[in-house]
């Protein structure tokens, strides 16, 4: 088999990518991702999966977002064939093989599956075709070699015989086989006769153990009855421990009752002593507090005499401040009088020139405005928009669609005219020698004129058809109604109606917003209101009657001396209206100062004046307190009753003592814990007593269910019956040992024959081997062509033992040694994905030359991402992917 080329499209990462292979060794270099593995994995789905095929690694070939099925395309010669072999996965998915040569042939779908595969098993060894494809990272595996028969044959044309022991062989492994299984383990009558000896031991050591255990359970109640006696006497004597440690701490309580009486006692006469000793503490600080109000209403009576001087003084000063603010405010208010008018002439003049401004630029916004209104009535008059008659159109269109697919998939008629006589089909009369065409959509009537009269009546469409013109015609007429027009051209002819309206309002809304610009219409209304209401209706000012302040006469009806004359005017009366301003508020700071002296003096005053009564009156409350308490209870006796108190408690304390150390003495807290355990006893011991006693009763009763079960007589049974599978079990052990030492004899010389068979690929392994690991290099294959292990320099180490890249390149001169041994006919191509990774630089060196020396006879494919691992290999075929 030889690889000319692969074609792969919308494969995993690879839009289009075509490879082109050489006889010899090819290699084919690129980056990572670039699609190099991808050959390796498209050729095995080639020839694997079905275009049908769902399976989760034929569906993570589809490339990520794009809407197409991975494609690969094989031009390939096996045998004497010559073959092109195409197939498309998931999407549109197809199979194509295009044989070449000897015979030209075209197939397609599962008929090219099926062929391909019938051609690959007549010209090559598929076995062999999978052993020589090394797919990324199994490179450290052996190829499966013992199953090959291309390989068998080739070193069976070496002239190594193997010696023929397979009829007797066979006739050995069928009587093996009653004894044992290919795996050596035991089968049939022998395995059941040695799973017999157990079962039989099993049940007679049972009974032997419970004929024991009858004895045991006889022995265990006699102890268990011990036992029981034992705890009630245990229990008996706990009972009498827990009235004793009861009655004494019964006596502890009553000591514990006489401390805490005393101990209460004592609280009480400590609240004694403290409550005389608090009212002789407040007859000490109200004696005290009537002393610091008399010299308090001492200090406060001079104070008052001193405020009360001043008070004069500060009153005089506010009155002739305020006396100077009246005067500065009757000069300021002649000054806005006068700033007054001035500012109503600017005003006036100011508004005659707005109104005539307005009042054209209103009028103008009020023409646009009513044009719009107009518009937008016609608008809103009309629904039908140029978007919905394009709607309607695609609806007409999906309707004359679903006709048209109908009319398709009707009948055709096809009517031709051979003679005279006339022929008219559904009204359409036929020519000499004319030829018609018709849909059997409905009752199509031929007639032939003296002759025929025919009706061809349709069958039934297809119900898709049906319901999608059905549906079309729905949705058309739907919108036609909800349009509330009869045709497309009436939609047609309201949309440019109203498309026309929205060009005057869309005309009128710039012209309108050039207008306004900034501005709001209600501003420039309520600007033309304020101007008119400042001139008065008729936009002029109303006639003045009388004389000015000035004494003036009112012979026009408004200033006429020009606008900047005016706002001068106001600004000389504004800057005398300031003046006046200024001197207003100097004179009122003035005045606050005064009145805030004269305010603050009133205030202390007052102060001092309330100060004076409070301290009058609490003396005079003090001294009335102090004189009713006195009446009440002395000083003498307040501190005769603090005395009193202080003896009565030292002597209840000497109560508390003794009270307390007679508690002590009792040891109340050791009398509770002996308390606790002795009633802790007794439930131990009761529950003990309990557990004793049904264990009592558990061993009476197996006793008498051992003893109804015949356990003796079951136990000679067990015995007789274990002694016969003994025997059973001696007699095939003797006739399974014979067959397995007849089988083993016969085997050592197939082995033998064996060896002497694998001797020619042995040999081309270390022919190969010994340009990479040196002259010292052997190696020993097993029977199924496994290297066992590598012997180099007298040192030999089992394969698995060996390091990663020495078992990678032991493995892979193997498949290269089958692919030299095996005839290039029925050979297949070597393909590496990413091999030699673990080598260094001066074994690749010796692989290259290995590889350049199979690819004489063999055809090599090497994927790698690293080409520097191959630039020595002569003869080779270099093909870049980007």
């Amino acid at each position: 088999m030889r690889f000319h080329s692969i074609n792969l499209r919308n494969y995993r990462g690879i839009a289009d990518s075509r490879v082109e292979f050489g006889d010899g060794v090819t290699v084919v270099e690129g980056p990572n991702e670039v699609g190099k593995s991808s050959i390796h994995e498209a050729i095995t789905h080639l020839r694997e999966d079905k275009s049908s095929s769902r399976k989760a690694s034929v569906k993570e070939t589809q490339p990520v977002g794009v809407d197409a099925g991975p494609e690969v395309e094989l031009h390939l010669s096996t045998g004497d064939y010559e073959l092109k072999y195409r197939k498309r996965w998931i999407k549109q998915p197809f199979t194509e093989l295009s044989v070449i040569r000897p015979r030209p042939e075209q197939l397609s779908s599962d008929d090219a599956h099926d062929r391909f595969l019938s051609i690959l098993a007549d010209t090559v060894d598929v076995d062999l075709l999978v052993a020589l494809d090394v797919a990324q990272g199994e490179s450290l595996a052996q190829a499966p070699l013992a199953q090959i028969k291309a390989l068998h044959s080739a070193l069976n044309e070496s002239g190594i015989e193997v010696a023929d022991h397979d009829d007797f062989l066979d006739r050995i492994e069928v009587e093996y086989s009653k004894y044992f299984t290919k795996s050596g383990k035991e089968t049939g009558d022998y395995k059941a006769a040695n799973a017999e000896v157990p079962s039989a031991e099993a049940a007679f050591e049972e009974l032997r153990e419970r004929s024991r255990g009858m004895d045991e359970l006889v022995d265990n109640h006699a102890r268990a009855a011990a036992r029981l006696e034992s705890v009630r006497g245990q229990l008996s004597q706990a009972l009498n421990d827990r009235h004793e440690a009861e009655q004494a701490a019964k006596a502890v309580a009553e000591l514990k009752a006489v401390l805490d009486q005393t101990m209460e006692q004592a609280k009480s006469a400590q609240r004694d002593q403290q409550i005389a000793r608090e009212a002789l503490d407040r007859r000490t600080q109200l004696i005290d507090d009537v002393a610091a109000a008399e010299e308090t209403v001492t200090a406060t009576r001079s104070s008052v005499t001193d405020l009360e001087a001043t008070q004069s003084d500060i009153d005089s000063d506010f009155a002739r401040a305020q006396k100077t603010l009246e005067d500065k405010q009757s000069a300021l208010d002649e000054a806005r009088a006068l700033a007054k008018a001035a500012a109503k002439d600017v005003t006036e003049a100011r508004a005659r020139t707005d109104l005539t401004e307005l009042t054209r630029r209103l009028d103008t916004i009020r023409d646009h405005d009513e044009k719009k209104s107009r518009a937008q009535a016609t608008i809103g008059s009309i629904a039908v928009t140029t978007k919905d008659v394009e709607a309607l159109i695609s609806l007409e269109t999906e309707v004359r669609i679903a006709e048209n697919a109908k009319t398709s998939a009707a009948a055709q008629i096809v009517a031709k005219r051979l003679g005279s006589q006339a022929i008219d089909v559904d009204g359409t009369a036929l020519g000499d020698g004319a030829t018609g065409e018709f849909a059997a959509v409905k009752d199509v009537r031929i007639t032939i004129e003296g002759i025929a009269d025919i009706t061809v009546r349709p069958g039934a469409s297809p119900v898709e058809l049906d319901k999608a013109l059905a549906s079309a015609k729905q949705a058309f007429d739907v919108e036609l109604q909800r349009l509330d027009v009869d045709s497309v051209a009436q939609a047609r002819e309201r949309a440019d109606v109203r498309a026309d309206a929205e060009a005057v309002k869309a005309e009128a809304d710039s012209t309108l917003k050039v207008l306004l610009g900034q501005d709001r219409r209600d501003k420039l209304e309520a600007a033309l209101a304020r101007a008119q209401q400042i001139l008065g209706t008729d936009g002029t000012c109303p006639g003045t009657e009388g004389k000015p302040e000035d004494g003036a006469e009112a012979d026009s009806p408004h200033d006429e001396r020009p606008l900047n004359e005016l706002e001068k005017a106001v600004t000389e009366s504004e800057k005398t209206v300031d003046d006046a301003q200024s001197a207003v508020d100097a004179a009122r700071v003035e005045l606050e100062r005064t009145r805030t002296n004269r305010d603050d003096a009133r205030v202390e005053t007052v102060r001092a004046q309330t100060s004076l009564k409070e301290a009058e009156t609490q003396h005079e409350r003090l001294t009335s307190s102090l004189a009713a308490a006195r009446t009440t209870n002395s000083d003498a006796d307040l501190e005769e009753a603090v005395k009193s108190a202080k003896a009565q408690a030292s002597n209840v304390d000497s109560q508390v003592n003794e009270a307390r150390v007679a508690y002590e003495a009792a040891d109340p807290e050791s009398l509770e814990m002996q308390l606790q355990n002795v009633r802790q006893l007794v439930g131990s011991k009761e529950a003990q007593r309990e557990e004793v006693r049904q264990e009592v009763d558990r061993l009476s009763a197996l006793i008498d269910d051992r003893a109804s079960e015949g356990i003796y007589e079951k136990l000679a049974a067990a015995e007789e019956a274990l002694e016969s599978a003994l025997r059973k079990q001696a007699r095939l052990a003797r006739q399974a040992t014979a067959i397995n030492l007849l089988r083993t004899t016969v085997l050592k010389h197939k082995e033998e024959s064996q060896r002497k068979y694998v001797a020619p690929f042995k040999e081309q392994i270390e022919r190969l081997g010994r340009l990479v690991f040196g002259q010292g290099l052997s190696v020993e294959v097993s029977e199924d062509l496994e290297i066992v292990s590598r012997t180099l320099n007298e040192r030999t180490v089992p394969f698995e033992s060996l390091s990663g890249g020495t078992k990678e390149q032991l493995a892979l001169i193997g498949r290269l040694a089958v692919a030299t041994l095996v005839d290039s006919d029925s050979g297949a191509p070597v393909v590496l994905d990413d091999a030699f990774g673990f080598a260094d630089a001066q074994r690749l060196n010796a692989l290259n030359v290995i590889l350049s020396t199979v690819g004489k006879s063999a055809q090599v494919i090497l994927l790698t991402c690293q080409p520097d691992r191959f630039a020595r290999l002569g003869g080779a075929k270099t093909v870049s992917l980007t």
